[in-house]
């Protein structure tokens, strides 16, 4: 057993709650799917099928994910682009030439429903006054819901809500035309009530149990692509766009506003990540004005005719995500980079003068310091804080490791960070009057996409190490973001399926840290043992004097000390001896531990076993020493003496 003694050196830091924060980025199942509780694809018929060369398709009209049904009568299905109420997009149009006792329609198949209330709508037009009927209906074909509208001739949306009395994994959304006539469907819907703010009520609930300080949106790579204004507005009418970087599309239900609304309800910091790799500085202030101009400004305007009068001022604004790499679209040099982001910086400026700039920093997962210099020569003062990504295993390079060094490498490539942060804060810092923070705007294991290593308890291991080294370092940092939020890679802290949700053990570990209500930040040392690594694995390059026990330690607002102490040893346990506390009359002391272990660090929660979570014990501590699992996760709050 390892033995290691904390300290309090005296100083106290003020707690900054803005590193606990998370991001959201439109990548594959994070926001579409995963958060907004919409259960139709393809919802506006916007999408048409990919029919590669040389493949008959009977009915290559209907759109993206959609199938035509009916029998006997005679029709035209076809993609309507002249009559689509979306922006650059499609209506479904349906002509029935000839009844024959049949029915013609289109439908959406292998919906997940449950035994609870539903609402929706479509939008109908019809040539001349049309009957249609709206159908739900189970895997078996038996009817779960049916409604029969009246269709006018001009667009109309058509409302209707129910709860299917059993609860089906292959529902059928459908729409029939079952006589003569033509009309025209666009903006369909279907959403859980329980949602909230938009939201799947259970991965909210997941969400907001984190208290999330402050969100990133909409990117990640994929705010270089995104245009705002293809996400504001009235939410039918938004167009559906190609996702030009991670692939796939978005109809972009989840714009401005809607992010916006979501971090009302939380309580939370909006913080945005403009298009700098293919937007303009004039979109980016408009942006900057729609957020927080007042309603007589021309974005204004128009965000209080969306619904929002008052101005939602948002804070902090991050210009460009990444753009040191080559995968990024708008990739450039520092000098290009910089000097451009003058011109964002005046425009965005003269919208809002009291607006927090975030600058594009370089690798954070690399020493040099070459990117951060050449920002600060050209920009100067106009900038506020420097912004970093941290991945320790971006890609293993298709080398053969063993997985004992590949875990005390990543455990260990904290120390790694740690250094780097402080490094930067002194290049951005050094000479200069005017003080530069820092950001960790994307930190995570960052493992090989679709390898599931990040939501082990070894990516848990290394996220704790890395809030403990921003709680050490909090003087330096404005903020924090872990990514992603939820699915998106399986970086997720919560992972989302058809509105059911669960948290990993990276998701418990930072619930636990959230939740613990520091207001202080106490400087304590150490005296662990050190390991060293010896090989470069991932972003990680050999480390050498790594503390096996890694702590940080704080004052809650109850006045109750808190340690939390990551043990890094695959085997050993660790007997922690803590400084001084209250003590009861016999002069032992309380102490609630809370521990997030599993016997592997390989060990992950899945839909099956949710099996890493914290187990909490109260402990008499009559020496002042705890003892702590190998491998595991710790928070020890010491009580005070009326909870004894």
């Amino acid at each position: 057993m390892r033995k290691v003694t904390i300290k309090t050196k005296g100083a106290q830091k003020e707690m900054n709650p803005l590193i606990f924060g998370h991001f959201v980025e439109f990548m594959r199942d994070c926001i579409d799917e995963g958060m907004w509780s919409q259960l139709l694809k393809n919802r506006g018929f916007d999408k048409r099928k990919d029919i590669p060369a040389g493949v008959v398709d009977g009915n290559p009209n209907v759109a993206e994910g959609w199938v035509r049904t009916g029998c006997k009568n005679a029709f035209e299905i076809t993609l309507d682009a002249k009559e689509s109420i979306a922006r650059d997009g499609y209506a479904q149009h349906i002509v029935c030439y000839n009844d024959y006792d049949g029915y013609v329609g289109i439908a959406q198949e292998n919906l997940v429903l449950e035994q609870k209330e539903y609402d929706g709508y479509i939008w109908l037009k019809a040539r001349e006054e049309t009957r249609i009927l709206l159908l739900i209906r189970d895997g078996q074909g038996r009817e779960l819901f049916s409604r029969e509208f009246s269709v006018e001739t001009n667009w109309k949306k058509y409302s209707f809500a129910f709860c299917p009395d059993r609860a089906c994994r292959e529902a059928v959304f459908e729409i029939r035309l079952p006589g003569e006539g033509e009309i025209w469907l666009d903006g369909a819907s279907l959403m859980p009530s329980d949602r909230r703010a938009g939201i799947w009520r259970e991965v909210y609930e997941h969400i907001e149990a984190l208290k999330p300080p402050v969100i990133r949106y909409p990117g990640g790579c994929f705010a270089d692509c995104y245009h705002f204004a293809d996400g504001i507005g009235a939410i039918d009418e938004r167009p559906y766009r190609r996702n030009r970087h991670w692939g796939g599309y978005t109809d972009n239900s989840f714009g401005t506003d809607e992010f916006l609304a979501l971090c009302e309800k939380l309580g939370c910091e909006p913080m945005i990540c403009i298009n700098f790799g293919s937007g303009t500085p004039q979109e980016a202030a408009n942006w900057v004005e729609y957020c927080n101009g007042s309603a007589d400004t021309t974005y204004g305007k128009m965000r209080a005719q969306n619904g929002h009068p008052e101005p939602y001022h948002v804070k902090y604004w991050d210009l460009g995500n990444e753009i040191f790499g080559e995968w990024e679209i708008g990739h450039s040099s520092s000098e290009d980079y910089s000097r451009r982001y003058m011109e964002f910086y005046r425009q965005m400026k003269e919208k809002d003068d009291t607006i927090v700039f975030m600058v594009c920093g370089g690798e954070g997962d690399c020493r040099s310091q070459d990117w951060n210099r050449m920002v600060k020569q050209v920009i100067g003062d106009h900038m506020d804080v420097l912004c970093l990504h941290m991945y320790a295993l971006k890609s293993m390079e298709g080398k053969r490791f063993r997985n004992e060094d590949i875990y005390y490498a990543v455990a260990g490539s904290v120390k790694k960070y740690e250094e780097i942060l402080q490094e930067s804060w002194r290049v951005m810092n050094d000479g200069t009057e005017k003080q530069k923070l820092l950001a960790v705007t994307e930190y995570n294991l960052g493992t090989i996409i679709d390898s599931y290593r990040e939501q082990t308890l070894e990516a848990a291991i290394f996220n704790a190490g890395m809030l403990n080294m921003f709680l050490r370092n909090a003087e330096k940092l404005l903020l924090c973001n872990y990514s992603d939020l939820v699915n998106g890679w399986p970086g997720g802290c919560i992972v989302s399926r058809d509105g059911h949700a669960f948290g990993t053990a990276s998701y418990y570990v930072l619930k636990l840290y959230a939740e613990s209500d520091l207001d202080t930040i106490l400087e304590i040392e150490t005296d662990s043992p050190v390991y060293d690594t010896e090989e470069q694995i991932g972003n990680i390059e050999p480390l050498s004097a790594v503390p096996v026990v890694d702590a940080a330690a704080g004052i809650n607002s109850a006045g109750e000390q808190i340690y939390f102490v990551v043990n890094r040893s695959l085997e050993e346990e660790a007997e922690i001896c803590l400084p001084h506390m209250d003590c009861q009359e016999d002069g032992s002391s309380l102490a609630e531990v809370t521990t997030l272990y599993a016997p592997k660090t390989s060990d992950m929660n899945s839909w099956e076993e949710q099996n890493i979570y914290p187990q909490v014990t109260t402990l008499a501590l009559p020496d002042r020493k705890v003892c702590l699992k190998p491998h595991s996760v710790n928070r020890i709050r010491i009580l005070k003496k009326q909870e004894m």
